[in-house]
């Protein structure tokens, strides 16, 4: 199994992004570029790095920018997804490459989408974990339908009557106070809630909009080690996190309704490369998007190649569920050639 390799570069407006490299095939393979989210890291992807790497491929996965070891800047705005997709092209011209296929989870599902959506010609195809298609990851589900208020207005709206964490997160310094203070707290306990044996979804009905994250998020019903992520794996998370602390990571949530601003040219569009989605059948994002988010996923991306839920998963199905995961992952590749 090859090691992964750390490199960085210098993005188009002057960030610089560091990233996990595993590759076999001395830069001749096709780049696969892995996006991670909230609260992840490029060590997210680490079981898939190695299997694409085994398979041809130039294996890379990013910490986005305000995570791990890249820069985090200081305005909110420079998170927005004009400047990841940014980001990514910056990292094609790295890897000397017109195209790539771009697997991301959680944000990086968005990113993925976007990527899609603003620049096709660059895409081979997209892996999608968590987060169904939508054109937007707050929901406007489309043309014609769905949400017509800003996201951070139908944050502040459920947030009148539970606690929401997009709501909690909108506000700069507010959340860093508390997770910042907390940090490996904090992780253990998302990380425990968000998995298959946990239960986020109980922390958004147990308190109102004046809690803190920790006040409301369940406790631990079973200390690490876990099946998936051992001592060594968190303390790599914590080390990364602790360090830093959270704004840059949080910033992501603060430009909601850029993005929603940004994707509204793109409501009426097809997603035409082709895709391979993934979700943990516990994976409470699911429920959060609701019965139809599936079935509207199929109807507008046209070349949707495999769709699986996979049990005994969470939210991080492909470290909970990574050789289940990499199956998939590579049946789809092969699917590409």
């Amino acid at each position: 199994m090859p090691a992964a390799q750390r490199r960085e570069f210098i993005s188009a407006d002057g960030v610089r992004l560091s990233y996990l490299i595993a590759d076999k095939s001395q830069g001749q393979g096709p780049p696969l570029v892995f996006c991670h989210g909230f609260p992840g890291l490029a060590y997210s992807w680490r079981h898939q790095l190695a299997a694409a790497a085994e398979s041809g491929y130039r294996a890379v996965a990013l910490d986005m920018r305000g995570y791990g070891e890249s820069d985090a800047p200081e305005a909110v705005a420079d998170y927005s997804l004009k400047h990841i997709g940014s980001d990514l092209l910056s990292l094609l011209v790295e890897l000397n490459a017109e195209e790539a296929v771009f697997a991301g989870h959680d944000f990086g599902a968005a990113v993925a989408w976007y990527m899609a959506l603003a620049a096709p010609k660059q895409v081979r195809g997209l892996m999608v974990l968590s987060v169904p298609y939508d054109c937007d990851y707050y929901g406007r589900h489309g043309a014609g339908g769905g949400a017509q208020e800003r996201p951070t207005q139908q944050f502040a709206r459920i947030a009148r009557s539970q606690f929401l964490h997009a709501h909690y997160f909108q506000v700069p310094g507010v959340a860093e106070a508390e997770l910042d203070d907390q940090c490996a707290v904090f992780l253990r306990r998302i990380f425990w809630a968000l998995s298959a044996k946990g239960d986020l979804l109980s922390a958004f009905h147990a308190g109102g909009s004046g809690a803190g994250y920790l006040n409301v998020l369940p406790p631990i019903a079973t200390p690490l080690p876990w099946s998936w992520l051992d001592q060594r794996d968190f303390a790599i998370y914590a080390d990364a996190y602790c360090q830093r602390g959270f704004r840059g990571a949080l910033n992501w949530y603060r430009v909601a309704d850029i993005n929603w601003d940004i994707n509204r040219r793109f409501v009426n569009d097809f997603i035409e490369v082709p895709v391979c989605f993934i979700a943990g059948a516990q994976d409470p994002v699911l429920v959060m998007s609701g019965d139809t988010a599936l079935g509207f996923m199929r109807d507008r991306v046209s070349d949707l190649r495999d769709c699986v839920i996979i049990p005994d998963a969470g939210h991080w199905v492909q470290q909970e569920q990574p050789e289940l995961v990499n199956e998939i992952m590579l049946r789809f590749l092969a699917s590409l050639k």
